[in-house]
């Protein structure tokens, strides 16, 4: 009997609880990571969820992984398609949990007919299930924010060091590599080591302003940990942990606490994607709105492109287009003027942002996009008016000179 480690979003080998209790038995160990079919097709609103930014940064993380599991004498192996294809289900069977309704189908149907022992964990949520103080997950953010704060405890965390240098896989997607815009605010490069890194240097200094610089377009305006979160590559305790050393050694100040209070916000929409499930995605939204949107395709066009004749608009989606990153200041503007000013179905920008996001996490994105459109967990179903937003962070024009 083998021990199979289901990888899913949790591409790491530090503070991941699959790993350490497979290590306790002496069987012989594989890592394993699937990549759904649906993934590399295009869906129903003409997008394939994994562009070619998003394959290319999985393709860093699972070679990152393969280097660490490759220390422990663990083999990672990569394919397109179900589980049950591959793995034997008389096997051990570890995996950490997912929050997305497609993903939690495929471990409902995974486990119907597994005939071996089998435990799943959580891991991607900073508090797990049982810390939250709702039987129902309230609507509003401040509430859920109020009770988490003074109630919830981390789970103990498993510390293991990365080691090994990242380790080639056969990857079974074939994609272009491709070129960083030279403006990009996220250079990116996938993998634990490149999270841990990144981590470190943000809270070497850039932390202690962030209050003051998370609306900004800049490379240390934000923290840029999201990507690694998305995937798992760090852990929300490990941030939370490496955060409180930091505040322990120099201090706390609004910014320092403003990374957890993002933290919190992030826990916030996986809890409710997890509660809703199928609803997430509806037009109604989680609220059941009705509310009438349409479908132009010369419309949507122009405003995938960045060709809408709204500067502040196109900077933001040329950034997109060509980085594979926005602000989220941007995706709030963006995601108002699609929903609210063109009046255009919200799921459908979603879903490019799916595609073309580097750091795509099913509940933040739909949750913010649901939240934007007026459907989703805010019930002041809010406007920005983008002149203003103009105006307020792009006095100067920099951010729109750099894109147009």
């Amino acid at each position: 009997m083998k021990t199979i480690i289901w990888y899913q979003n949790d591409l790491r080998v530090d503070d991941h609880r699959p790993l350490e209790e497979a290590l306790r038995h002496e069987d012989t160990i594989e890592g394993h990571y699937f990549i759904r079919e649906d993934e590399l097709s295009e869906n129903r609103f003409g997008h394939t969820p994994l562009g070619p930014r998003r394959l290319q940064f999985l393709n860093d993380s699972l070679e990152d992984l393969g280097g660490s599991l490759a220390t422990l004498g663990i083999p990672l192996f990569v394919h397109v398609g179900h589980p049950l294809d591959v793995v034997d289900p008389n096997d051990r069977l570890l995996f950490q949990r997912s929050i997305g309704f497609d993903e939690r189908l495929r471990e409902r149907e995974i486990m119907t007919v597994w005939r071996g022992s089998s435990q799943a964990f959580d891991g991607f949520t900073l508090y797990p299930r049982a810390e939250i103080p709702f039987e129902k997950m309230p609507f509003l953010f401040t509430e859920f924010r109020k009770a988490v704060e003074s109630d919830a405890r981390p789970e103990k965390r498993f510390d293991r060091p990365r080691e090994g240098e990242a380790y080639p896989i056969d990857f079974p997607v074939a994609y272009e590599r491709v070129e960083q815009g030279k403006h990009t605010a996220f250079p990116f490069k996938g993998g634990e080591q490149a999270g841990w890194e990144r981590l470190t240097a943000y809270l070497a200094g850039p932390i202690r302003t962030y209050k003051e610089t998370r609306n900004g377009f800049g490379v240390d305006d934000s923290s840029k940990l999201s990507a690694y979160l998305a995937n798992g590559s760090l852990s929300p305790r490990r941030v939370l942990h490496e955060l409180e050393q930091h505040e322990r050694s120099h201090g706390a100040n609004e910014s320092t606490y403003w990374l957890y209070f993002e933290l919190l916000w992030r826990d916030f929409f996986q809890w409710v994607a997890l509660e809703q499930g199928k609803r997430l995605f509806r037009a109604q939204g989680i609220r059941s709105k009705r509310k009438t949107w349409r479908v132009d395709p010369d419309v949507i066009a122009r405003w995938q492109a960045g060709e809408t004749g709204v500067d502040f608009v196109d900077a933001f989606m040329r950034e997109l287009n060509a980085t594979g990153w926005m602000s989220n200041r941007g995706r709030q503007i963006v995601a108002s003027y699609f929903a609210k000013e063109l009046g255009q179905d919200w799921r459908i920008g979603a879903s490019y942002f799916e595609s073309t996001l580097i750091d795509y996490d099913v509940a933040s994105n739909y949750g913010n996009w649901a939240y934007q459109a007026g459907v989703g967990n805010d019930s002041r179903d809010r406007h920005f008016n983008v002149s203003r937003q103009q105006d307020t962070y792009d006095p100067t024009g920099a951010f729109r000179n750099m894109w147009l």
